[in-house]
């Protein structure tokens, strides 16, 4: 037998190891990790045959995060490579004080600590990038796989870009002096989606090698694709009335019927070249491809189109009083279906040249770089159709709200007369009634961005009144212009003769799980686009005039920078100041002629942060900052958009001031252990200006063309509002029991077991001011929820990992709405203030290391089917309501 002792002397050399390997794959990331990189590549020859990949990338991304002189979260790859989720949205999503928000269930976009998506900015290797969609990045079209760490910056310095409010993500790409000689790595994944049944598909490959010590070379690509259908009713928008303003009635109630195929795809190719120890350069490109072919079937009952039994209009007394706004019953409503077939593109393409020079105690960094972005909204197909005015051809519409996350509605024959409807009998087939193509067309375009920087920095080592101090300092110059174009054609249908959606449908069952009342067909994507196509190329469809869509708008900003690092015994300082001079100017079609405007502004943005060693394992951070937020390049625009596929109008306001912050953080970390972290903090952001996105219904006729009625579409717009703050608490605990089991002398497999817990808590408010009459009210930052959890439960042990991790974070506001004075009570104009309900996803992974090359996986997303629910004004005013389904994958990942 064993000696015990000896077995956990074993463990414990064996977990050093892990830990020091694990640092030597990332330590290189971070240029004050200088002396952990030495020490890693002295024992690199040490082979471990027993990884614990979630371990060994915490192990390293804590050391580098306690060297770091500011306020950072780490998440680093394992030895392979790899971050155990699909994009970096999900991989960014685990951190502490993150929240994400999803698309169709994938995750988009980044909440830092309880802020908006749009204050938090994207870089990588350190070079800040435009996203396709401008101030908001989006995440999801960038794959975990082109990263070897990813670095959440929270606390704002004057090396970074003003518009860093909450903070960046850094993603710092994969280099081949990261690895010694040539190195093979992938994934190969095979799944399904449990809703709508579709294929889902994960890959990549990355080839790395060095050649003669001086040149390497990374390249790395990845496809990723997802068949699916989704769950989708919207009850939309909420009408108050002056017969009874507490009874909010919806306008009408719609099914979704989405049926979409997206994928994701990613090349990137990077190449250092060393002159010497002290000089090297590089040039790299990243280019990203994200397309979301969306087939949308879509029945809009109209439930202000019809009247009651009596003839009464539907705000009538009589109505209001026979029916409630969670049930009733409604004469003769109208039927909207429509076909939109949507084939989204995005892309963008980052290239990169710089250089990293040392001359003694000067050091340099320069990059020029050119970045190509596109968000399109191509639309091959839509189509239009609607009920006859003829009330007996139309349905009665039974509809029932009662639960709210389960909105349905009943059809039924209409009878009787005008002034006397009668409830026939119930309709189970939705093609019984009639719904004739009022108007055929579609539409080509997208924003695209073009944007060149130059960036270079400097630092000097000294001394500063005898203390050693390190001076940073530099320039940045970028030119960014995002325009607008498009073209669409429209053919309008009216009198006998007309197509109806029966000669567009196919066979195919409904994929969904809703319990709709009715049966449907999916249309035929094949035979629509053929359709519209030989409408366009015959000419009956005519070309419509998109000026009112064309926009341009430009931004240059030149900005300099002086910082400051001064070292004492206890800690260090850092301090210093940012100046940003930023030119605006935009252009846009206001009915025939085209408006010019321009603006300048000049901000300074000082910082300072105190790093205090507390002990040699606890640290207090504390920081002040100050940062301002642009409006987003579309909302800078002077005219009015609009969308038909979305039924939607937007409107930018050239006029819009940036909206500043100033902010303190304060943190403690304890680095209890080489695999138990804890940390807690409070922050703490002066609003002023603060940027808004109001939404109401567009109420106007300015934007009607080829025979379409856009007055009820929904307008979204930015402006700003008054003061605010937004104040929160953060913590976070990562930790195995690995040393408590060794110290006990426990059965080894015990140690295995770990957890990772973070919570932030958030509190805000935002004046906004009185508006027709609507006195000044408060409201809660937009974006920010009150509170957002992560908990992951992990078990790593003999080549085995496995994860179960959930994330929930309670409602945000998504926009603010019109409201009004009635009887003395203030009542939504129609939907008032927008948000998204509380948003939860518990997922697991597993995984199994078969030998030093091979590993298997298996990953299971969205277990619980967890909902995307929205509501106007109040949480029993549900608008919209999503479902996704589970997703299972499982395969091999390869390193060579």
């Amino acid at each position: 037998m064993f000696n015990r002792s000896k077995v956990a002397l074993m463990r414990r050399a064996s977990l050093l190891a892990i830990s020091v390997v694990a640092i030597s794959g990332v330590a290189q990331a971070a240029d004050n990790t200088t002396g952990a990189t030495e020490e890693a590549n002295a024992v690199s020859n040490v082979v471990v045959t027993a990884r614990r990949p979630l371990a060994e990338s915490q192990a390293a991304a804590m050391q580098i995060q306690k060297a770091s002189d500011s306020l950072i979260s780490v998440l680093s790859a394992d030895a392979i490579g790899d971050l155990p989720d699909q994009n970096i949205a999900f991989a960014v999503g685990r951190l502490p004080g993150v929240a994400i928000e999803r698309d169709q269930g994938q995750a988009r976009y980044v909440n830092l600590r309880g802020a908006p998506v749009y204050w938090t900015t994207l870089s990588f290797d350190g070079l800040s990038v435009v996203s396709p969609e401008g101030r908001a990045s989006r995440f999801d079209n960038i794959p975990s796989a082109i990263a070897s760490l990813i670095t959440v910056e929270k606390a704002i310095v004057p090396s970074m870009p003003g518009d860093t409010v909450a903070g960046n993500v850094d993603i710092r790409t994969r280099r081949a002096f990261d690895y010694k000689g040539q190195k093979i790595t992938g994934k190969l994944g095979v799944g399904r989606v449990k809703l709508g049944g579709g294929d889902e598909l994960d890959s990549n490959l990355v080839y790395s090698n060095v050649f003669g010590d001086k040149l390497g070379i990374v390249a790395q690509a990845s496809y990723y694709s997802r068949e699916m259908a989704t769950d989708n009713w919207e009850t939309d928008p909420y009408l108050s009335n002056t017969v009874d303003p507490n009874k909010h009635f919806a306008r009408e109630h719609e099914n979704k019927h989405y049926r979409l195929t997206r994928r994701n795809m990613s090349a990137s190719v990077r190449a250092d070249y060393k002159f010497d120890d002290n000089n090297s350069i590089f040039v790299s490109t990243i280019n990203t491809y994200y397309n979301d072919d969306e087939l949308r079937d879509n029945f809009i009952f109209r439930l202000d189109q019809g009247t009651d039994a009596a003839g009464n209009g539907y705000t009538s007394a009589a109505y209001i009083n026979g029916n409630d706004p969670t049930s009733g019953t409604v004469y003769g409503a109208r039927i909207n279906a429509r076909i939109d077939y949507r084939n989204t593109k995005e892309g963008m393409s980052t290239n990169t040249v710089g250089g990293e020079h040392k001359w003694g105690k000067l050091g340099a960094s320069w990059r020029l770089n050119y970045t190509y972005t596109q968000d399109g909204r191509d639309t091959p197909v839509t189509m239009a159709f609607q009920s006859p005015s003829t009330f007996s051809l139309r349905p009665t519409v039974e509809y029932d709200f009662r639960n709210g996350d389960v909105n349905t509605v009943r059809l039924f024959q209409t009878g009787g007369t005008t002034t006397a409807r009668t409830k026939g009998a119930q309709v189970t087939n939705i093609e019984d009634f009639q719904f004739p193509l009022t108007s055929a067309g579609m539409l080509k375009g997208g924003d695209f961005t073009g944007a060149y920087t130059a960036k270079a920095d400097f630092d000097y080592e000294s001394e500063l009144f005898g203390r050693e101090t390190k001076f940073e300092f530099g320039g940045l110059w970028t030119s960014r212009t995002k325009k607008s174009r498009e073209s669409s054609f429209t053919r309008a249908y009216s009198g006998s003769g007309v197509p109806t959606w029966g000669q567009y449908a196919t066979n195919i069952d409904y994929l969904g799980s809703q319990n709709l009342n009715y049966s449907f067909r999916y249309t035929n994507k094949e035979g629509t686009t053929q359709f519209v196509d030989q409408l366009v190329k015959s000419g009956q469809a005519s070309k419509n005039d998109t000026r009112a869509n064309y926009w341009r708008v430009g931004e240059t900003i030149t900005a300099g920078y002086a910082m400051a690092t001064t070292r004492f015994d206890w800690g260090s300082l850092v301090y210093g100041a940012r100046v940003e001079h930023i030119e605006n100017e935009g252009q846009a079609f206001v009915g025939s002629s085209l408006i010019k405007v321009s603006s300048d502004d000049t901000l300074y943005y000082p910082s300072a942060h105190l790093n205090w060693n507390l002990r040699e394992d606890l640290k207090l951070r504390v920081g002040l900052t100050t940062s301002a937020s642009r409006a987003d390049f579309d909302d800078l625009r002077p005219n009015y958009t609009f969308s038909d596929s979305n039924q939607t109008v937007s409107g930018g306001n050239p006029y819009a001031k940036p909206e500043r912050q100033v902010g303190l953080d304060t943190y403690l970390e304890w680095y209890a252990g080489r695999e138990t972290f804890l940390s807690a903090g409070v922050f703490y952001k002066d609003l002023k200006d603060v940027l808004v996105q109001t939404s109401r219904v567009f109420g106007e006729t300015t934007l009607n063309s080829g025979g379409v009625d856009r007055s009820g579409y929904a307008y979204t717009g930015i402006g700003n509002a008054g003061e605010g703050h937004i104040k929160g608490f953060e913590v976070f605990f990562s930790g195995t029991a690995e040393t408590f089991v060794q110290s006990r002398d426990l059965p080894a497999w015990l140690g295995g077991f770990g957890t990772r817990l973070s919570g932030a808590w958030t509190s805000s408010e935002v004046t906004l001011p009185s508006v027709g009459g609507v006195p000044a009210r408060t409201i809660s930052v937009l974006g920010a929820s009150d509170a957002v959890y992560n908990v992951q439960a992990i078990y790593e042990k003999y080549g085995l990992t496995m994860r179960l991790a959930y994330q929930y974070r309670t409602p945000w506001g998504q926009s603010v709405g019109s409201y009004r004075v009635v009887n003395g009570a203030v009542v939504p104009s129609d939907n008032g203030d927008i948000f998204w309900d509380s948003d939860e996803e518990l997922d697991f992974s597993a995984r199994y290391q078969v030998n030093s090359n091979i590993e298997v996986f298996f990953d299971a997303s969205n277990l619980t089917n967890a909902g995307a629910r929205r509501y106007g004004d109040q949480s029993r005013y549900p608008i919209e309501y999503e479902k996704f389904g589970p997703r299972y994958v499982a395969g091999v990942r390869f390193n060579f």
